[in-house]
């Protein structure tokens, strides 16, 4: 048991001479520079695996310094809000509203725009992205309401005068838009600019570009001869037309700009050289109490057919009405 004990006693006293050796060294170490540093490392490396080799333990590696490495911390922004609203009234010059269709063009590209349909109700709210818009208020059904296709309003200068007597300016007025921001009391109501005044207003830019005009023809005779059918546009000098055949009793024209038109039919190739028109004669059915051949105003709209237009009034005496000649002749 005694000798045990002293054996026990000499491995704690060579344990502890080899842990104060190395922590000796280690302090000493420390205090080196960089160079000597390198050198006395190495010595007391070798001196702890000597040390080791002797007693059988196994030397451990003096840990490497901890390189510090920077931190990254990613910060989101946030998005800014890059739309806003515009809001506004509607109107119409009659006992009641109908349906309208808002339109925001950007104001450098009609081709861009913003819409909404309000079908009910005298309101309207239209989102959009940051920007500068004209507003204008466009009939979802004007043939519906005998209103013609280029009947229509806007947010211009004579809302902002008023709309009274004396607003004689209708040039559209532009809406800047900031991001977050509603703007309210864009209002477009603006339904009086003369046809004759070009304000430079959009049309509709979800109307069909054309449209058609169809009816029945007629001659006073045993047969109907070869016509040419002309629709005239009131507002220029504009014309489109389409050629028959001989007994042919309709005709169509297609392709036809949204507007008024007046309709004659000229005998072509065989008869006389006279012309029959879509008359009041017509409109009032062509007897002896009928005694008005002017001209009746046919509206197109983009889309849509016309129809029983009939240029058969051949019954007009000279000086009775003004009608155009033939323009193709």
């Amino acid at each position: 048991m005694k000798k045990i004990n002293r054996i026990q006693t000499l491995m704690i006293g060579v344990l502890l001479f080899f842990v104060l050796t190395a922590c000796g060294l280690m302090d000493f170490y420390s205090e080196l520079s960089g160079d000597e540093q390198e050198s006395v490392e190495e010595k007391v490396q070798a001196t702890l695996t000597a040390i080791a080799s002797e007693k059988g333990v196994e030397p451990t590696q003096a840990p490497s310094p901890t390189e510090a490495l920077p931190t990254v911390t990613q910060t989101t922004q946030p998005t800014q809000a890059s739309l806003g609203f515009l809001e506004g009234s509607l109107s119409y010059p009659s006992e009641f509203l109908p349906p309208q269709r808002v339109v925001a063009f950007d104001v450098d590209d009609f081709d861009t725009f913003f819409m909404t349909e309000v079908q009910s109700g005298s309101s309207y709210q239209i989102e959009v992205p940051t920007g500068s818009y004209y507003v204008l208020a466009y009939l979802i059904n004007p043939s519906q309401l005998g209103a013609g296709p280029d009947f229509f309003a806007a947010y211009s200068q004579a809302v902002l005068c008023g709309l009274q007597a004396g607003c004689d300016d209708h040039s559209l007025v532009p809406v800047e838009v900031q991001p977050g921001e509603t703007l309210m009391n864009i209002d477009p109501i603006d339904w009086y600019l003369p046809p004759e005044v070009d304000a430079g207003w959009p049309s509709d830019p979800l109307r069909a570009e054309t449209g058609t005009i169809s009816g029945d023809l007629g001659y006073p005779s045993e047969y109907i001869p070869p016509m040419r059918v002309v629709a005239f546009d009131v507002n220029s000098t504009g014309y489109y037309y389409v050629d028959t055949l001989r007994n042919q009793g309709s005709y169509q024209i297609n392709g036809l700009p949204a507007g008024t038109y007046h309709v004659l039919a000229f005998i072509r190739e065989e008869g006389p050289d006279f012309s029959g028109g879509y008359s009041q004669f017509v409109v009032c059915g062509m007897t002896v109490d009928c005694n008005d051949h002017s001209l009746v105003d046919v509206v197109v709209y983009p889309g849509e057919v016309t129809e029983s237009v009939d240029p058969v009034d051949f019954y007009a005496q000279p000086g009775e009405a003004d009608w155009p000649e033939d323009p193709t002749q």
